[in-house]
C-alpha cells in the first residue's frame, strides 16, 4: 500500500491541510498549510468566513501539487452542528452564523414548553441538550426570517457545503448530522417528529449516509482528485483515530471542546441516560460516540488572547506553581460559552459563589485545569455507570494529548490510568476513513493498528492528591447550582 492523502481537518479556531504519505505499514504526516479560523461579525451575528476557509483549503491542495505529488484522495472534516441553508439557484441563504451566536438564547427553553418535552426529544434522537444544537437553530430562523423558509431548497452541513462546493455534489455524511438533533437515534433517519415540531419540510436535507465513500472529483490544473466522505465531524474523526483496544477504555478527545465518551455498537437510551444528558454521536461504519460535551481548551484560548504575552507552555508553567483546587468554576455553564472577557466572567463566577477571586493568569488558568480534571471526573463515572464492562483506562487524543500537566491531572483527579496521543487524531481518522473509501484497508479496526505503530503513546499512572475530596464536594454543590438556573 502506498497512498499521498490529503485531510483537511477544520477546528473552531484553526485549520490544517495535511499531506498523509502512507507506505510499509506506516502513515507520515507533514502539515502543508494552516490558517485561522475565526468568528467575523456580520449582520449583528457570529459568523464563520466559509469563502475564505474554502480559499484557504484550496490554497492548501495547490500547495501539495507543486510538490509533484498527485493525491490519492482528499477528506474534510469540521465541527459539528452548523449549516447552510441554499436557495433554489443553489446559493446561500443569509450568513453563515455560528454556533457561539447568541441567536439561540432560550429558545431550547421554549421550545420544550411549546413544542416537546425534553425526555421526549431525547428519547428520539439520543443527544444532549445544547441550546446551539441545529434543532433551536432551526427554530431561532423560523421565528427571525420566516419569509426564508418558503425559499429554502436544501440544508447542508459545514463539511457537505464544503464538499459540494469542491465537487458540485451535494451529500449528507451521517456523522455531522447526528449532532443536529434531528436525527432518530434507532434508525439513523430524519425524525418525523422533530421536523414537524419546527415545521421543516423533509425535501430540505437529503438521507444520511454512512461515511467512507467516494462523493465526486475537485478538479484543478488538469488533474481530478476524489474527494471521500469520511467521518466529517472532527471528534468522530478524532474517535476513529483514537488506537482504542478495547471497549474497556473511555476516549477522551481534546481540543476547543473536550469530548468524553465511549464506543458502541449500539445506543444506550434509558432513564439513566436520559438523566446524564448523555449524547449519541454517530461514528463510522455506524458506530455511536456515547459522551458528553465539555467546554474544554476554550477557556484557556480565550485567556491566553486577554493574555497575549505568555504562550501556551507558559500557562502550563504558571499554573503548576499556584495552590491547587484554590477557585473552581463549573466550566459548562452558559456564561462561559462567549463571554466579551473570559477573565471577567471566570472572577466574577468566583465571586457570585463566595470563592477566592483569581486574579493573575497563573490562578486564572489553574482555575480552569482544575475545573476541567474535575468535570472529566464526574463525566467518566457516568458513563462507568452506563457501561456494561468495566471501564479501566482513559485514551486522550487531540491537541490537548500535548498538555502533560492537564493530562497527569486527569489521572490524578479520576484515579485512572490515562494514555495520550496521537495529537492529530482528528487528521488520522479522516485519512483511516479515506484508505477505506479506496480500499487500501478493509475497516476502522485496521486504520488502528497502523496508528498504533506510526505513532508513540504516553501513558500516566494516577497519583495520590491532596484535598481531593473537598474539591469534589465543592465541584458537586456548583454544579447543582447551574442545575438550579
Amino acid at each position: 500500500m502506498s497512498k499521498n492523502i490529503i485531510a483537511v481537518d477544520l477546528g473552531a479556531s484553526s485549520g490544517r491541510v495535511i499531506l498523509a504519505k502512507v507506505a510499509s505499514q506506516k502513515i507520515e504526516l507533514s502539515e502543508i498549510h494552516r490558517f485561522a479560523n475565526q468568528l467575523i461579525s456580520r449582520n449583528g451575528h457570529d459568523c464563520w468566513d466559509l469563502d475564505a476557509l474554502l480559499a484557504h483549503i484550496k490554497q492548501g491542495i495547490d500547495k501539495v501539487l507543486q510538490q509533484g505529488i498527485k493525491p490519492d484522495s482528499i477528506g474534510i472534516d469540521t465541527w459539528g452542528v452548523d449549516f447552510v441553508l441554499l436557495d433554489k439557484n443553489r446559493k446561500p441563504l443569509g450568513d453563515f452564523v455560528a454556533y457561539r451566536d447568541k441567536r439561540t438564547q432560550g429558545v431550547m427553553e421554549t421550545f420544550f414548553a411549546e413544542q416537546m418535552s425534553k425526555q421526549d426529544v431525547y428519547a428520539e434522537t439520543g443527544i444532549q441538550f445544547l441550546s446551539f444544537n441545529t434543532l433551536y437553530q432551526l427554530r431561532a430562523i423560523k421565528q427571525s426570517n420566516p419569509a426564508w423558509f418558503k425559499d429554502v431548497e436544501r440544508l447542508l452541513f459545514i463539511p457537505d457545503y464544503l464538499n459540494y462546493r469542491l465537487t458540485g455534489v451535494q451529500n449528507c455524511e451521517y456523522s455531522n448530522a447526528s449532532t443536529s438533533q434531528l436525527l432518530n437515534c434507532e434508525s439513523k433517519s430524519w425524525s418525523k417528529k422533530l421536523l414537524n415540531a419546527i415545521d421543516i419540510p423533509s425535501h430540505w436535507l437529503l438521507e444520511p449516509q454512512l461515511p467512507n465513500h467516494v462523493i465526486g472529483h475537485y478538479e484543478t490544473k488538469e488533474v481530478q482528485i476524489p474527494v471521500v466522505s469520511v467521518a466529517s465531524h472532527d471528534t468522530a474523526s478524532a474517535v476513529v483515530g483514537a488506537p482504542l483496544q478495547n471497549e474497556n477504555t473511555a476516549f477522551l478527545s481534546s481540543g476547543t471542546w473536550s469530548l468524553m465518551g465511549i464506543e458502541r455498537l449500539e445506543p444506550i437510551i434509558n432513564a439513566h441516560t436520559t438523566e446524564l444528558e448523555l449524547t449519541h454521536e454517530g461514528g463510522a461504519e455506524g458506530r455511536f460516540r456515547i459522551l458528553k460535551n465539555i467546554m474544554g481548551m476554550w477557556l484557556v484560548q480565550r485567556l491566553q488572547n486577554e493574555f497575549s504575552q505568555f504562550s501556551f507552555p507558559q500557562l502550563v508553567d504558571m499554573a503548576k506553581l499556584v495552590t491547587p483546587f484554590r477557585s473552581l468554576i463549573n466550566p459548562d455553564d452558559q456564561r462561559f460559552l462567549n463571554p466579551s472577557s473570559m477573565r471577567a466572567e471566570i472572577q466574577n463566577y468566583c465571586r457570585e459563589t463566595s470563592q477566592p477571586i483569581p486574579e493573575t493568569i497563573a490562578e486564572l488558568s489553574r482555575c480552569v485545569y482544575d475545573s476541567l480534571a474535575l468535570k472529566y471526573r464526574k463525566v467518566f463515572q457516568d458513563l462507568q455507570s452506563i457501561s456494561r464492562v468495566e471501564l479501566d483506562s482513559i485514551h486522550i487524543i487531540g491537541g490537548g494529548a500535548n498538555n502533560k500537566f492537564l493530562n497527569q491531572l486527569c489521572a490524578d483527579v479520576c484515579h485512572t490510568p490515562v494514555q495520550a496521543n496521537p495529537t492529530e487524531a482528528s487528521s488520522l481518522g479522516n485519512i483511516v476513513c479515506q484508505l477505506v473509501a479506496l480500499n487500501a484497508i478493509n475497516n476502522i479496526t485496521e486504520g488502528r493498528e497502523l496508528i498504533r505503530q506510526s505513532f508513540p503513546i504516553d501513558s500516566y499512572t494516577p497519583q495520590p492528591i491532596a484535598h481531593l475530596q473537598q474539591a469534589v464536594d465543592t465541584f458537586t454543590q456548583l454544579l447543582t447550582l447551574t442545575a438550579r438556573k
